[in-house]
């Protein structure tokens, strides 16, 4: 087994080891398998100011990259972004980078996103990887869910229709987004007003964002909220959901219930077969609740103290 940092293997044997690997990724906000990791991807990554090749590697059984782990130093924090392969190779690349955190003066690792990509292992699919973590002080700190809900078997419940009336009356409304409004809510939702987004995935969402996929709440004609899809999602048959938004002032008049609950109408009667939503353990039981069921768990954020 050899292992070679960035600087000493071509970014095509990153994505090779990456598109061979098993385990989840989490590309620009969406779970998937390996294989949806693009050559573009890879490129954009190492293109990525924070990305350090002398801290991130690719290890070689009989000349194949077969595993990799992407890392970079931030004050005392080691952030690895990109861990997976099989076998030998995780333990070795995982105690590899390990010394070389710790050489740098790293106290502390944590898993984290570098340019879009960050590894999602499966708790119970990718339990290998996820029980090396823990073989190595690594700490499961939260624990996030893909939802998913089938459109022909969805119904709303009674008291939801109820809500919306009872609101209704109070001035709200919950309709579909015309077209002048993707760059009003583009603009009032923006990171530095919600700080529930990276600047660089909301200007990807903004990007994709189309009227034909947004919602909006609105109270007197102002915008009091908002959900919508993942531009880059809509060709599937289940979209993934993607930011949602309450002001401040209207969070405890229930819009949120209602912003997916429209967001669900839209997609069925576009034709889609499902709906996809990826979120924390605090957002879990709002999407069953709005009739979504978790369909995988995966190891979120991790954590261990460097010795």
């Amino acid at each position: 087994m050899i292992i070679r940092d960035l600087y000493r293997c071509p970014p095509e044997d990153l994505h090779k080891a990456i598109a061979a690997s098993s385990q989840a990724v989490l590309r620009r906000g969406v779970v998937g398998p390996p294989s949806a990791v693009e050559p573009a991807d890879v490129d954009y990554l190492v293109a990525y100011p924070s990305f350090d090749p002398a801290l991130s590697f690719v290890a070689y059984d009989g000349g194949a990259p077969v595993a990799f782990l992407v890392s970079r130093i931030e004050g005392e924090e080691a952030i690895w972004s990109l861990f997976g392969g099989g076998g030998r190779a995780l333990e070795m690349l995982l105690d590899e980078a390990g010394n070389h955190w710790r050489r740098e003066g790293a106290r502390r690792a944590r898993k984290g996103t570098t340019g879009l990509l960050a590894s999602e292992p499966r708790m119970v699919e990718d339990a290998e990887l996820v029980n090396l973590l823990k073989d190595r002080g690594f700490e499961v700190q939260s624990v996030s869910a893909e939802m998913a809900v089938e459109l022909k078997k969805f119904a709303a419940p009674k008291e939801l229709a109820d809500r919306e009336a009872e609101l209704r009356q109070k001035g709200y409304g919950v309709r579909p987004a015309g077209p002048e409004e993707v760059a009003v809510v583009a603009r009032q939702y923006q990171p530095r007003h919600t700080g529930l987004l990276s600047q660089e995935l909301w200007n990807l969402f903004v990007r994709h964002l189309r009227a034909d996929a947004l919602v909006v709440a609105e109270l007197r004609r102002q915008i009091v909220g908002c959900a919508a899809y993942l531009g880059w999602t809509l060709s599937s048959p289940a979209p993934q959901l993607g930011p949602r938004f309450v002001d401040e002032v209207h969070r405890k008049a229930g819009l949120d219930a209602l912003l997916v609950h429209h967001a669900l109408l839209q997609a069925k009667a576009g034709g889609k077969e499902g709906v996809k939503a990826f979120c924390g353990p605090a957002d879990v039981s709002f999407y069953e609740r709005a009739g979504f069921a978790v369909a995988a768990r995966f190891c979120h954020e991790a954590t261990a103290e460097l010795r």
